[in-house]
């Protein structure tokens, strides 16, 4: 096991609850009614001081569900205690992160996040979200979390939206990125939607490449001048060939860089992972088994085929949970994965090379800065 001594993260993710209000098409969350105890949050919290005691610095605390805002009293909660604790610790600091539906957003908790420094990014699937998004009882929520989104831009206009494409709302990408436009929004990421309820035929993925020529055109023109809209799949591809970064060492937190904490106090090297046999990486109680964590990175092996690929370290072929998610294996890349980054990579470089070859200055300032 991990000795005292070991440095614990300083990215931490408490997954508050395994219970949803909606019941998503392409959702693998088992919906049971349980929460975080108190005491296994606090003391998840403290090792995080503790770390911050040590070396101080930024330290950042996400909330997980389910959704996380069914447990709304417990993060207010949490979010406090974490703040009071880090406070007294000489420069250092922490941000905290919900990912949420956005039904159970109010004034109130909207007002809270502000003064506390929480990140509230919005799961939105757009134009389609009522062919996927219903709640437990089978109803349409697009009206509600249009609603919510609307309170949310008033006081985060930076507020980014995060959007799952199932393959049976593919056709509806370019047209949900106008309707956040409109919206005002200005941040949008984007992911295929994968699992074992999920299945992408050769037509649906010539769907998507479509769909995603016309993301790249609008892109473009909204990226003229001083005006700003970030696709995030494009973004990071361009940002990251900038910085000479390798795609999965920049994006992938496998392992214990970014803990992820179940309801029991379990640790888990990514969402994915969580409660699945064979993926428990140590507890609150244990600290990170190292052991653990190699065996798992051990598995993470390159496959042939991507090794003398000449967008490898563009390419997210390396992801344990995109790679799970689509073949069972952490290193089995699937043929839509693989079309799917070459794809991205594509389409970024050609936006990227009409945006910069007509210096438009908000652009370049965003990549280069």
């Amino acid at each position: 096991m991990g000795s005292e001594e070991n440095n614990f993260t300083r990215r931490l993710t408490l997954v508050m609850t395994h219970q949803c209000n909606f019941d998503c098409r392409y959702c693998l969350q088992k919906h049971e009614d349980v929460y975080m105890p108190r005491e296994t949050a606090v003391k998840a919290i403290d090792l995080l001081v503790d770390a911050l005691r040590r070396k101080p610095g930024r330290a950042q605390i996400s909330f997980y569900g389910g959704e996380p805002l069914l447990a709304r009293k417990e993060i207010e909660y949490l979010v406090t205690y974490a703040r009071s604790k880090v406070s007294e610790i000489q420069d250092a600091s922490i941000v905290f992160e919900i990912t949420t539906n956005g039904t159970l957003l109010d004034e109130d908790f909207i007002a809270f996040a502000r003064k506390n420094k929480i990140l509230l990014a919005l799961s939105h699937d757009g134009v389609a979200q009522d062919k996927v998004r219903v709640d437990r009882g089978g109803h349409p929520t697009k009206a509600v979390v249009d609603s919510k989104l609307e309170m949310l831009l008033k006081t985060f206009p930076e507020t980014i939206i995060m959007m799952t494409v199932h393959p049976e709302q593919v056709e509806s990408i370019a047209e949900s990125l106008k309707f956040f436009r409109d919206k005002g929004v200005h941040s949008v990421s984007l992911v295929p939607a994968h699992g074992e309820r999920v299945s992408w035929t050769e037509e649906k993925f010539a769907l998507l490449s479509q769909e995603l020529i016309k993301v790249k055109e609008l892109y473009v023109k909204w990226n003229q001048g001083q005006d700003s809209f970030r696709f995030i799949p494009f973004d990071n591809k361009i940002r990251n060939y900038i910085l000479g970064k390798d795609s999965d060492s920049r994006m992938c937190h496998f392992g214990p860089h970014k803990l992820m904490v179940d309801l029991d106090g379990k640790y888990y090297p990514c969402s994915h992972f969580i409660g699945r046999d064979g993926f428990c990486i140590g507890s609150i109680e244990e600290k990170v088994d190292e052991e653990k964590v190699a065996a798992l990175e051990s598995q993470r092996v390159e496959v042939e085929v991507c090794r003398d690929c000449e967008l490898r370290s563009r390419c997210r072929h390396t992801c344990a949970c995109a790679n799970h998610g689509h073949t069972g294996s952490m290193s089995a890349v699937s043929a839509l994965q693989c079309e799917y980054e070459k794809l991205v990579i594509r389409l970024a470089d050609e936006a990227a090379g009409e945006l910069i070859s007509e210096e438009n200055p908000k652009f370049i300032e965003r990549m280069y800065r």
